[in-house]
């Protein structure tokens, strides 16, 4: 019970925050829904504290329409989840570095950046010294927010160059990308905020041929990567895995089964 009425408390502080965020734009119930995509009934739930009616995926369109973030609290099973998206990170940066060094690329990880005031690292930045290309990385195990991912992926591939000196490597162009961990969930956002992505043409098999022979200047690219088993079975495949039905024996396997009959003669 302490749980449900700390969850409805929850839902209640959400519905008076979007409320009064609405109400400072000067916004009616219908402006919220326009602006959301979703119905104004729908927006009324929400701001009535009953957040738990709706999806997930709703409730994020509303709280984005009006630039609210919404954050979720683990509690104590956080550091669990942070340990698990920590590795498949590492997994995701390991299998790239190995990748891109095979195709001639030279790789540096974790690379950081001070530059009038913009601050942060760099994932993986890689160097084709052939071809003075220089390769801005970064690596997602889950697309949470497109526009920050976006925003400062673009402020990592304008100040790259600088780290690189750094390094001792001469760019002539940088090209940044995005490496996400494959699964219906970051695909189908992704196809969901398909302009925001639209500088990342090369995809695929076309971004693979670009890593082999980096000629030209991309404006992005873009691929999604299975994260590597550790202990040889696909995760995703392990749990689909069909449960064939018990046949019913043949008369002649009955037959071979069947305890010996005790002679009547004996």
């Amino acid at each position: 019970m302490a749980g449900l009425h700390h969850r409805c408390v929850d839902d209640r502080r959400l519905g008076l925050a979007v409320r009064a965020r609405r109400h400072r734009r000067g916004w009616r119930l219908v402006d919220l829904a326009a602006a959301a995509g979703v119905g104004a009934s729908v927006c009324s739930l929400l701001e009535g504290g009953h957040a738990g009616r709706l999806s997930v995926r709703t409730t994020r369109l509303i709280a984005a329409a009006l630039e609210l973030h919404l954050g979720w609290d683990l509690g104590w099973q956080r550091q669990e989840i942070d340990r698990l998206l920590d590795a498949d990170h590492s997994a995701l940066a390991a299998l790239w570095t190995q990748k891109l060094e095979e195709f001639g690329w030279m790789v540096r990880s974790e690379v950081s950046f001070n530059r009038y005031g913009d601050r942060g690292r760099i994932d993986l930045l890689a160097y084709h010294p052939a071809h003075r290309v220089l390769l801005v990385i970064e690596i997602k195990t889950a697309i949470v927010d497109a526009r920050a991912l976006l925003g400062g992926l673009d402020v990592k591939a304008r100040l790259a160059p600088y780290a690189a000196r750094d390094l001792g490597w001469r760019p002539r162009i940088a090209v940044p990308a995005l490496i996400i961990s494959d699964g219906t969930t970051a695909r189908r956002h992704i196809h969901a905020l398909a302009p925001p992505f639209s500088r990342y043409l090369l995809r695929g098999h076309a971004a693979r041929s670009w890593l082999l022979q980096p000629v030209g200047a991309p404006s992005g690219l873009l691929t999604f990567t299975k994260l590597p088993s550790t202990d040889g079975v696909d995760a995703r495949r392990a749990g689909r895995r069909r449960v064939r039905p018990r046949t019913r024996p043949s008369r002649s396997d009955q037959a071979t089964d069947a305890p010996p009959r005790a002679d009547p003669g004996a």
